[in-house]
């Protein structure tokens, strides 16, 4: 459940912080009805939206073999689209209110509609493909795990919407100019990440070299973009936010008319109860980009290897050992000093699962067990534990033993033809 809601968090947070941004900067200070602006850019949004998913139904049904083909001209498009944006914000800084009118209000609904819309199909198809991954391997259909994992998907777009429309409430409150410039600077971190990811590709397929520093600098920014968009929104987001707070302290100086005076309290109650409610959001995704995504990207440890008994050239390990039905790893030093670790585990009906703590697919990164699961560490994916002790797929390498006197034992010899896989 919290690796699909990071995971959606990571990816669709972007694109609706856009969304909201430009909403903050073009809709009018006065607004009656539905604007026609608005309408637009939602339109653009599940425009953006609806290509993305036919992107990813091609790239399932093996149709679009080759991403670049689609990656290189939209990112080329992005960053057009992210330009004009540019060059439209520098050009609203100066004014005093919301929106954009005249031309210059028709360029910058026209920018902001292709911005938002490709930030959108460059966002969700990686979200979208979690959709394959609700089902492990051995689970059943509807299980609670993939109920959990549904939720997961489905509460993280809630909260980045929810995200979006706090941003935009609290930041509607405060200064127009502190809150165009801001978000001047995010739209030019945006299309600096753009301008990477187009110039990794094309890195990649040989279309252009980069000389040693123009890669290391690539290759920075790709590896610390999360850090530099969790930085960039915290200045959007707390800057904006700061200035709207102080704005609304205390309580509103009184009105020769008794009214208004309860109307100008009543409105900086609200802003502040918005602005609180946004830094709060904003809490909330600091903690999910941090403590979350290294909570769900935590590497499991093995467990470390449990003594045994030696008996005629062979290893003995009493069934007693085994009988709580965990697993259970042990390790035996090979003649040439190789250690080698294997698994044995109490299946269901009272047969034993015994293998090498390797796989043919993985190698010997090991195995370890999790909410009553066997896990292969370097794939994640969850072993069916009737399964141990047969060949196939990502299951431990099967070695051969006997169960006799109460115990399961496993010669040696086999063990030393078995060092070769962990040397």
């Amino acid at each position: 459940m919290l690796e699909r809601f990071v995971s959606v968090v990571g990816g669709a947070t972007l694109p609706f912080l856009l969304y909201a941004a430009l909403a903050v900067l073009l809709t009018p200070a006065v607004v009656e009805g539905w604007p026609r602006s608005s309408r637009w850019r939602l339109g653009s949004a599940l425009a953006g939206t609806t290509a993305a998913l036919v992107v990813v139904i091609l790239r399932e049904t093996t149709i679009l073999t080759r991403r670049t083909s689609v990656n290189i001209p939209t990112l080329i498009a992005c960053v057009i689209a992210d330009l004009a944006l540019i060059v439209v914000l520098t050009l609203l800084v100066r004014r005093r209110t919301w929106g954009a009118e005249g031309r210059l209000g028709a360029v910058a609904q026209a920018s902001a509609c292709l911005a938002i819309a490709l930030a959108f199909f460059r966002a969700i198809p990686e979200v979208v493909l979690q959709l394959t991954a609700f089902i492990e391997p051995g689970e059943a259909t509807f299980s609670s795990e993939m109920l959990l994992r549904v939720l997961g998907f489905v509460g993280g777009w809630v909260a980045v919407a929810l995200l979006a429309f706090l941003y935009y409430r609290a930041a509607r409150r405060a200064p127009v100019r502190l809150t165009r410039v801001t978000l001047l600077g995010f739209i030019i971190v945006f299309t600096a990440i753009h301008a990477v990811q187009l110039v990794r590709i094309l890195q990649s397929t040989h279309v252009i070299r980069l000389d040693s520093a123009a890669f290391h600098l690539m290759a920075w920014t790709t590896n610390n973009a999360g850090g530099i968009v969790l930085l960039t929104a915290a200045a959007i987001w707390l800057v904006p936010m700061a200035a709207a707070l102080l704005r609304v302290i205390g309580r509103a100086p009184a009105q020769a008319n008794p009214a208004r005076t309860r109307a100008l309290r009543a409105e900086r109650r609200r802003s502040r109860r918005w602005v609180i409610a946004s830094a709060a959001g904003f809490a909330l995704l600091v903690v999910t980009r941090t403590v979350a995504v290294a909570k769900v990207n935590e590497v499991p440890t093995l467990s470390d290897p449990e003594p045994y008994e030696t008996a005629d050239d062979a290893v003995v390990i009493p069934a007693a050992t085994l009988a709580d039905g965990h697993l259970h790893r042990f390790e035996y030093t090979a003649s040439d000093g190789t250690a080698v670790r294997f698994i044995v585990i109490l299946k269901n009906g009272g047969a034993y699962g015994v293998g090498l703590d390797a796989c043919e697919a993985c190698g010997p990164s090991g195995y370890y067990e999790a909410d009553g699961k066997v896990i292969c560490k370097r794939c994640d994916v969850a072993i069916n534990i009737a399964t141990i002790g047969f060949k196939g797929g990502c299951n431990p390498i099967p070695i051969d033993f006997t169960v006799s006197d109460g115990a399961v034992t496993v010669a040696n010899s086999v063990l030393e033809e078995s060092a070769e896989v962990f040397a």
